[in-house]
């Protein structure tokens, strides 16, 4: 009808930053990712907020790292190096815990990545190339930064160091490790305030357990060198910053070593400070394998924060060896193939009570989730964690001896463990002959 003035369609990539920051407030960490995919403007909002101090993002469960389906394997062939290592973030692919659905493409800058995921810290994954150089990658983002540092650096040939090119390519200095994990089993972010949710560079830094899981190094991003801390009780499980301390564990009996890293100056200068003994429950453990009618198990410690106290979380692997497997194809029945099996059993935990030097057993984790691994260890209210049950240890594979010994299996081991009726659980179907790479691991998500 003439004299009607038709009102103008809305436009969306003309919405004020203000409103869209109110919006993105209230959003969990995927659907930020999905409205700054919405177009040019709402990126740049959404990349202005994630990196302003106001930037408060809700709890997010724990996203896993898994291999990409097995049908689109052969299409990324053109994707691996020489050695078969992927090395494009197209390969990329994470299962949401929360949702149980499996996302690719998760990226908004596109780049590539290059190496082997040796560690995943604060959602910053470590990439470990052939020539030993370490870089933190955060595939949500997009984001990269170079550790400078090598552990070459300063060293003799006298000493005995492994020469890390041959390392990186075939793990011939340690059979009982392959590729990049022979030389880093773990490596993880030192930050100085967490609180703040963005690395600073002139503080902040990595550390990392090396050479098969005998030394432990550290290094800031801006001293551009790694620096030995010495240990006592070689080789270690695992490493965590705790506060102004870095504390390991050791895989021998589970001993617990700690370092002070007050900041003097513009460095961290570490100090020795204390060994706990460990508190491995050996007769739980032989009356637990006597009724399970268990014959050959390995134990496997972690560190974790929780609630503002340090943890002993110990690891019960029960082992399976030489079983023979048959594969069928196109159905044939093929010739059995023997690998090596193993599984997780139980968990046992243990508050470090770093005053007294001693480890106190838990019977629970009351309302806390723990997520261990290959990971930087985490401990999350279940609220946080949408998805999960309370009182539970998500955890994946981290048996390096076997997972990398086999080429045909490995990765596998992963489950929740709850401690009130002492059940082991899935929570994502694997396949039961086949050789998972990259080996899982937990991210958790973050944009900065």
């Amino acid at each position: 009808m003439a004299g009607i003035k038709r009102k103008r369609e809305a436009e969306w990539s003309e919405v004020g930053s203000d409103l869209l920051e109110c919006v993105m407030r209230r959003l969990c960490f995927v659907d930020i990712l999905r409205m700054k995919r919405a177009c040019r403007w709402w990126f740049t909002v959404g990349d202005s907020y994630t990196s302003s101090p106001s930037y408060r993002p809700c709890f997010q469960t724990p996203w896993l790292l898994i291999p990409p389906p097995e049908e689109e394997e052969e299409e990324e062939d053109d994707d691996k190096d020489d050695k078969g290592e992927r090395k494009s973030n197209s390969s990329l692919c994470f299962f949401n815990l929360d949702e149980k659905k499996a996302y690719r493409d998760v990226c908004l800058c596109r780049e590539d990545y290059e190496g082997r995921c040796v560690g995943s810290s604060h959602g910053w994954l470590f990439l470990l190339d052939k020539t030993a150089n370490l870089s933190l990658f955060n595939p949500f983002s997009g984001a990269r930064i170079q550790v400078e540092g090598s552990l070459k650096e300063g060293r003799s040939e006298e000493e005995e160091l492994f020469d890390v090119d041959a390392y990186i390519a075939d793990g011939t200095k340690y059979k009982k490790y392959k590729g990049g994990r022979a030389f880093i089993l773990k490596a993880i972010l030192m930050m100085s305030d967490i609180g703040k949710k963005k690395i600073n560079k002139d503080k902040d830094g990595v550390v990392l357990i090396y050479r098969g899981g005998e030394k432990l190094a550290f290094c800031t991003f801006n001293d551009c060198r790694f620096m030995d801390l010495d240990g006592a009780h070689e080789s270690y499980n695992d490493v965590i910053c705790y506060g102004n301390l870095v504390c390991a564990i050791s895989q021998l009996y589970g001993f617990v070593e700690v370092w002070d890293f007050s900041i003097t100056g513009s460095s961290p200068s570490p100090t020795k400070v204390m060994d706990i003994c460990s508190c491995l429950p050996l007769k739980k453990a032989r009356e637990f394998l006597k009724s399970t009618r268990q014959v050959c198990c390995s134990y496997h410690f972690y560190l974790v924060e929780s609630c503002g106290e340090l943890l002993s979380v110990v690891r019960m692997v029960s082992e399976f060896m030489d079983v023979e497997v048959h594969e069928h194809e196109n159905g044939i029945d093929n010739q059995p193939e023997k690998i090596s099996l193993y599984k997780t059993l139980m968990f046992y935990v243990f508050r470090v009570d770093l005053h007294h030097k001693i480890l106190v057993e838990m019977e629970s984790l009351g309302d806390q989730v723990l997520f261990l691994g290959g990971n930087n260890s985490i401990s999350l209210r279940v609220e946080d964690c949408p998805g999960c049950i309370k009182d539970s240890i998500y955890f994946t594979d981290s048996y390096w001896e076997c997972a990398d010994e086999d080429d045909s299996y490995g990765g596998h081991d992963m489950g929740y463990y709850n401690l009130k009726d002492r059940g082991v659980r899935p929570f994502y179907d694997t396949p039961h002959c086949y050789k998972m790479k990259p080996t899982p691991f937990w991210v958790l998500p973050n944009l900065w």
